[in-house]
């Protein structure tokens, strides 16, 4: 069987579209369709139903996607295995949470490149479930994100580091300089909060319920660029990681307050799927993330 076909059938597939297919692959429209057509002459079966614009698997389909996945990453570690001794080179495609690539990520691969230079690098910025779903369909390399503990059967946790959250304010902010801060002191303040996609604001949220307190949002975003720009301007309470906010802390914009309630823990990880063959770029990727401070 022609591995054009299962990368034609896998994409499509993904992206619910022929055209979007075709883009994503450099091909023709009428290519892709020519493709599929082959492979369901192929295996004697329809793999979607077509009404109108819209498409969807059908139950074959649904099921030899399962089998496609699996056949296209085996076809990648038959190809990477004669090519083990070969230094890091190609493409390597890197899906990221968006404050984890605002900060942690250009130190990494800048070192990466002084190592490495003949290695491109592609970066997908995401939510933890886009990242997770892309390294389910092999749309992604590796991911770098930060979540609590990722225990994902199908998927391997490289590289682990413990971050921790804490509540930043402006300067002049009335909870600057108070001491023993608690849930209860966070309710009269407006609060600003990662978008619901991510796991900080269930964090906080459980805190809050474990206190039997209420909060109210003032303004919530995956932009970590704004929850900092939004709280140095006074209007509330920023949940963030402490590596996010060391220029601001250090410029004095930004103040940490002294929370004293549950600890907000989480951990900046660096994920493959099992089943992914580890070309030497990736090998090269896991080392470098070991190997410096980031």
């Amino acid at each position: 069987m022609d591995t054009r076909l299962l990368i034609a059938f896998v994409t499509v597939a993904s992206l619910h579209n022929f055209t979007k297919a075709a883009d994503q692959l450099g091909y023709a429209q009428s290519t892709i369709t020519s493709q599929i057509q082959l492979l369901e002459k192929e295996l004697g079966v329809k793999l979607f139903d077509r009404l109108g614009k819209k498409i969807s698997l059908t139950p074959e389909g649904e099921q030899f996607l399962i089998n496609a996945r699996q056949l296209l990453f085996s076809w990648e570690k038959a190809k990477g295995s004669i090519s083990l001794l070969k230094s890091p080179h190609g493409i390597l495609t890197i899906g990221v949470n968006e404050s984890v690539c605002s900060v942690k990520l250009p130190r990494l691969l800048e070192e990466y490149r002084k190592r490495y230079p003949e290695v491109e690098f592609h970066i997908k910025i995401g939510s933890t479930d886009e990242l997770e779903l892309w390294l389910h369909e092999n749309q992604i390399d590796v991911a770098v994100l930060l979540d609590k503990f990722w225990n994902v059967p199908e998927l391997a946790v490289k590289v682990l580091q413990e971050e921790s959250l804490g509540f930043f304010v402006s300067k002049d902010h009335p909870l600057v300089g108070v001491k023993n801060i608690l849930p209860f002191d966070l309710s009269n303040h407006p609060m600003l909060l990662v978008s619901h996609s991510s796991c900080w604001k269930n964090i906080f949220q459980a805190v809050m319920d474990e206190a039997n307190e209420t909060y109210r949002i003032m303004l919530e975003t995956a932009s970590i660029s704004d929850l900092k720009q939004f709280a140095i301007l006074g209007f509330g309470v920023a949940v963030l990681p402490l590596y996010a906010v060391h220029e601001e802390i250090t410029s004095n914009r930004l103040s940490m307050i002294d929370w004293k309630g549950k600890e907000l823990k989480l951990f900046v990880q660096v994920v493959h799927h099992r089943d992914k063959w580890l070309s030497p770029s990736m090998e090269a990727f896991f080392k470098v993330c070991e190997d410096i401070k980031w």
